[in-house]
Parts: C-alpha cells; sequence; structure tokens
C-alpha cells in the first residue's frame, strides 16, 4: 500500500511538471489577457524543460521495459517539444566580421547612476567596441532649443563628453527626456521619441525610440525599447516573504496588470515595425523571454541575434546570476547575424543588474555601390 502511495504521489508530481512545461512552453501563443498566469510558467521554462527531459527519458525507458507504445509516444512528443524550443539552432555561412556593423543594447537605470559607472561604461564600450549603443533607463534631458546644453544623467558622463567618440543623433527632439537614448561611433541621422501606455505622455520611462542613420550605403531604423516590468514587489527578493499570501497576492495582481501593459505595448511596437521601410534592428529590455507573448509578437518576421548565433550562458538578469535572457537584439530580413553574445560585467561591478547583448551584422546581400 505505501509503495503504492508513493508511486501515486511521483506520477502525480510528474504530472503536475509536464502540465507546466507544456502550458509555460504554449504561453507566447495564448491570448495574453487571459492567459497571463502561463507567463509565470514561462519564465522558468527551461528548468522545467529539464524536469520534462527526465521524465520523458523515464517513459521511454516503461516502453521499451514493458512493450506499451502509449508511454513512447508521450515521450516522443515531449522530446520534440524540447527539443523544438531549445535544441541547437543551424546557421547560414557568415560574413567576415571585419567589415560588419557591432550593436550593443544594456540597462544602465538611473538608480546606478554614479561616477563610478560612467567610467566603469566607458571602459566596457572601450573593450566591446559597438558602433552603436542603445541604452535604456539612462536619461537624456532635451532643453527647450538648441541653445541650451543637453544633460544627460551622470552614467552617461564620460559616453557623451568624454573620449569614447560616442555622440547622439544629428536630430532629436527638444523640450522632452529620452531614457531610451541610441548612441554613435557612427553618425546618425535623427531620433524620435513615441509614447507607450500607460503613461507614456507624462513618463519617459513608458517610451520607445526610433533611431534612423545609414550603414554601408543603406538606411536603417533602430527601435529601442524598454517594456513594462513585473512590478517591485518581489516576493522571493525578501526572506521569509515566501510564505506571506498578502504579498504574493499583490505581487500576482501587479504581475497581471505588467502582463497586459507588455502586450498592450508590444501590438504598438509591432504595428511601428511593420510601417518601416527600411531595413529593421529592434534592441532593448523587453522584460520579456523569447518564450513569452511579448516578445514572441514583437519578434514575429525578425532573427533573434543571440538565438541564432549566441553562444555560451546568454541570460542576462539578474548581472550577477543571470537565470533569465529578457534583454534582446532583433534584426530583419535583411540582415545576417555574425556573432552575439552576452558579456561579463565581472570587472564592472554595480555598472548594472543587467548584461548586455552585443551582436555584429551584415548585410545579407551587398550594398549598392
Amino acid at each position: 500500500m505505501l509503495t503504492r502511495g508513493l508511486w501515486a504521489v511521483v506520477q502525480g508530481c510528474a504530472g503536475l511538471l509536464v502540465a507546466g512545461f507544456v502550458i509555460g512552453y504554449a504561453a507566447p501563443y495564448l491570448p495574453p489577457d487571459s492567459f497571463w498566469w502561463a507567463n509565470l510558467l514561462a519564465v522558468g521554462l527551461w528548468p522545467l524543460a529539464l524536469g520534462t527531459a527526465v521524465v520523458a527519458v523515464a517513459l521511454a525507458a516503461t516502453a521499451v521495459y514493458r512493450r506499451r507504445w502509449g508511454p513512447g509516444a508521450i515521450a516522443l512528443l515531449l522530446a520534440a517539444l524540447i527539443l523544438g524550443r531549445f535544441g541547437p539552432s543551424v546557421g547560414g555561412g557568415s560574413p567576415s566580421p571585419s567589415n560588419g556593423l557591432r550593436v550593443m543594447s544594456f540597462n544602465v537605470p538611473g538608480s546606478y547612476a554614479k561616477q563610478e559607472t560612467s567610467r566603469d561604461l566607458a571602459a566596457l564600450l572601450e573593450r566591446e567596441r559597438p558602433a552603436v549603443l542603445a541604452l535604456q533607463e539612462s536619461r537624456v534631458h532635451m532643453p527647450a532649443s538648441a541653445d541650451r546644453n543637453i544633460s544627460v544623467s551622470p552614467s552617461l558622463q564620460s559616453v557623451f563628453r568624454g573620449r569614447a567618440g560616442y555622440a547622439l543623433p544629428q536630430s532629436l527632439p527638444y523640450r522632452t527626456v529620452i531614457q531610451q537614448p541610441v548612441f554613435g561611433r557612427i553618425p546618425l541621422d535623427s531620433l524620435r521619441v513615441f509614447p507607450l501606455p500607460p503613461d507614456g505622455d507624462s513618463s519617459a520611462r513608458s517610451r520607445f525610440t526610433q533611431t534612423y542613420f545609414r550603414w554601408a550605403n543603406r538606411p536603417v531604423v533602430l527601435f529601442n525599447l524598454h517594456l513594462h516590468t513585473v512590478g517591485r514587489t518581489r516576493p522571493w527578493d525578501e526572506p521569509g516573504a515566501w510564505t506571506d499570501w498578502d504579498r504574493w497576492r499583490t505581487f500576482l495582481r501587479t504581475y497581471r496588470a505588467g502582463v497586459r501593459h507588455r502586450a498592450e505595448q508590444a501590438r504598438i511596437v509591432r504595428r511601428a515595425i511593420e510601417r518601416a521601410t527600411t531595413p529593421v534592428l529592434v534592441t532593448g529590455d523587453f522584460n520579456s523571454t523569447r518564450h513569452q507573448w511579448a516578445y514572441r509578437h514583437i519578434a514575429k518576421g525578425l532573427q533573434d541575434a543571440i538565438g541564432g548565433r549566441g553562444r555560451g550562458w546568454t541570460a542576462t538578469f539578474p548581472a550577477g546570476h543571470p537565470l533569465v535572457r529578457i534583454d534582446h537584439v532583433l534584426a530583419g530580413p535583411d540582415w545576417r547575424v555574425h556573432s552575439a553574445r552576452v558579456p561579463s560585467l565581472d570587472a564592472y561591478d554595480g555598472l548594472s543588474d543587467h548584461r548586455p547583448v552585443v551582436a555584429t551584422l551584415q548585410w545579407r546581400t551587398p550594398p549598392p555601390e
């Protein structure tokens, strides 16, 4: 009797594990307004996938030992799902990186804005040498007219006025705050700011930017995003809060609102991408993994630089011990991704709570002379 009871518990746990994996797997395809909770499972999809792989192996062994096709068919289905989402990507030949466009996306929050941050950021840029630097949560205060000086957050002092060689686009909107700025070691033509719900008209945090420039004789538009966060109430951040139901209830309420806000923002950004008439790049902190709805909606028809060419551990958050990748570089079909990676910040402790994403790109076809 005891053995049967234990076996029933094991089967129940395995069933819950597989159910969680399947729901998390389906999260990018489920309507986010109703299935917002599926995104929670999608965040932890890779550990769920590991557990499901163990279940699949056990089912396959059972099928072979007992000669039962049912468990074997389920094992094959689960293996196909896991390989389809987590299997190795197959890329084509890569052009030489010597003349590629190197792009960095990096969230440097204002709370990290101090003099040491500025020096560390300059040192990181000297090491990575991106031609285009897309930042999130880094404030640029635009004056009322061209007669007044542009003000930037302390973390950007070495970038904006230092020797790093980066400059803002030549044409900028005045009388506004840019919190998703783009800098270039190459000339950038212009930058425009667009509001996002719920409060983009009043808060610089809820906006995205479009930056226009030319590279290798072709026009480019770069969308730089910072999508809505999950909120600040996180039970796992404080000891003992795991058993505080009121705190969990508050977290789930804000998480539901966050998923819905991100979905609305993703729809707006997607429409803007579809209106673009020039080759597209998308960078930013999506606050979404590639297994969630907002990411998938924005990434339709675009290449995930890390997903296609990433090497090593590619999680970006939290910076000290990254578990998930919520920062992305996406490229339209005109581009070929040569390489992509997530650099370590071990030498720059305290620079950010995110790690950057760096991608090197080339045109898929030779540019016009």
